[in-house]
């Protein structure tokens, strides 16, 4: 049978042709945000606002990677109206980051047609997450879920607060917000919600821990960030000196609504290490790394298990489980240069020194050319010199990392 290329070809191009629809549709709205509503309300749809400026590098990938994305192109087609708006030249753009607080860019505002808010977030989405952040936009407006802003971009904000985001060339002290935050009678209000999340002051912080659930439940977890990522550095080093590890979990538990899954995977890793540094309890650290999937691949557990290696040097103990660790990535395959380093110093600290010279001669075999790696061959020597010797004693071992490229999103 011949194959039917006038119907192929009519294929192809009804697919361009839907392909070239989403990619016009998912071109910005031209006018004021108060026009886009009421075209949201026309065409019954919610409504996308994208905060940006000038020179904000996640807002150009996103503008060059993301948004021209099929996947998302189509979502935002079928059920969006996108308001982008420049945070720094436009007024439209200085009042909707201010009435959203928005601190880190592009800060992305889902809102139904009549303007209620669905969620907060900030930062640069890879395709994938941004067709889930809009899918659960549209869930929550199913749910009829919204949160505690109202509609007025015009509220008295106080001046230290409003002068982050439209510039009138007044001067505000940031103690201003203090003495506003100690008059108003419900700190759970939208104005003073805001004026907490500029500020460090130690009792309005602690207030907003204390309020957790019920912050989250009004305003996202989105604009709690900050504070939560403050308390949860002192709270790890504090269970850490302690070595409470059961209170660690139960802040871990507490904090994670606050976090998308993309900022859990990044700040949970540190709030853990910080934990470790001050408990010095590796069975515990390694233990939580398993228990809450810490490094989900070898190049980052490896960067995480050397700070283990040199402060443990005198625990065999923890020493020969991380060892096991290293061999069976060497089953796999030739280990790159930070790992065989760290074989090299595994031996040597558990003083078996024919194996440490093995590992060394390999080690020295190397191609250390290339211009980004953390050591040296010169660096190495002085680890060589105390495998001859058989010397364990003050010996200056790097905790070398290998060089792992940021994932934006």
């Amino acid at each position: 049978m011949k194959p039917n290329y006038r119907f192929l070809m009519i294929i192809v191009l009804l697919v361009l042709c839907a392909s070239c629809i989403y990619a016009q549709e998912v071109a910005p709205f031209k006018g004021s945000f108060e026009a886009c509503k009421a075209q949201a309300q026309k065409e019954n749809k919610l409504i996308l606002i994208d905060l940006y400026f000038v020179g904000c590098m996640p807002c150009a990938e996103m503008d060059e990677k993301v948004f021209p994305d099929p996947a998302v192109a189509k979502e935002i087609a079928s059920n969006y109206i996108v308001f982008k708006t420049d945070v720094m030249k436009e007024m439209d753009g200085k009042k909707l980051a201010r009435k959203y607080g928005a601190s880190g860019f592009p800060t992305f505002v889902l809102l139904n047609a009549q303007g209620k808010a669905l969620l907060t977030e900030a930062g640069y989405f890879g395709a994938d997450r941004f067709v889930s952040l809009l899918q659960k936009g549209k869930a929550l407006e199913k749910q009829r879920k919204y949160l505690a802003f109202d509609t007025n971009l015009d509220h008295a904000y106080p001046g230290a607060y409003s002068e982050r985001f439209i510039k009138t060339g007044e001067q505000h002290d940031f103690a201003e917000l203090e003495s506003y935050l100690a008059q108003q009678k419900d700190l759970t209000s939208e104005t003073a919600f805001l004026a907490n999340t500029v500020t460090n002051f130690p009792i309005y912080t602690n207030w907003i821990y204390d309020h957790l659930p019920q912050m989250i439940d009004l305003y996202g977890g989105s604009l709690l960030l900050n504070k939560v990522n403050a308390i949860a550095k002192v709270k790890s080093k504090q269970f850490g000196s302690l070595q409470q590890a059961d209170s660690l979990r139960q802040l871990l538990s507490y904090i994670r609504p606050v976090y998308n899954e993309r900022m859990w995977s990044v700040f949970l890793p540190i709030m853990v290490t910080s934990y470790y540094e001050q408990s010095k309890d590796a069975a515990s650290y390694l233990q939580l790394m398993d228990e809450y999937d810490l490094y989900p691949n070898w190049d980052l557990r490896s960067n995480a298990l050397g700070q283990v290696i040199f402060s443990q040097k005198q625990q065999p103990a923890i020493l020969k489980s991380i060892l096991k660790e290293f061999l069976e990535q060497q089953k796999k395959g030739a280990l790159d240069i930070p790992d065989q380093y760290k074989l090299v110093a595994l031996y040597l600290y558990l003083q078996d020194f024919a194996q440490a010279q093995k590992a060394m001669d390999v080690l020295l075999k190397s191609d250390f050319s290339d211009p980004y790696l953390a050591t040296k061959k010169a660096d190495i020597e002085q680890l060589k010199q105390a495998i001859a010797g058989k010397n364990t004693q003050n010996i200056q071992v790097k905790d070398i990392k290998k060089n792992i490229p940021v994932r934006l999103g």
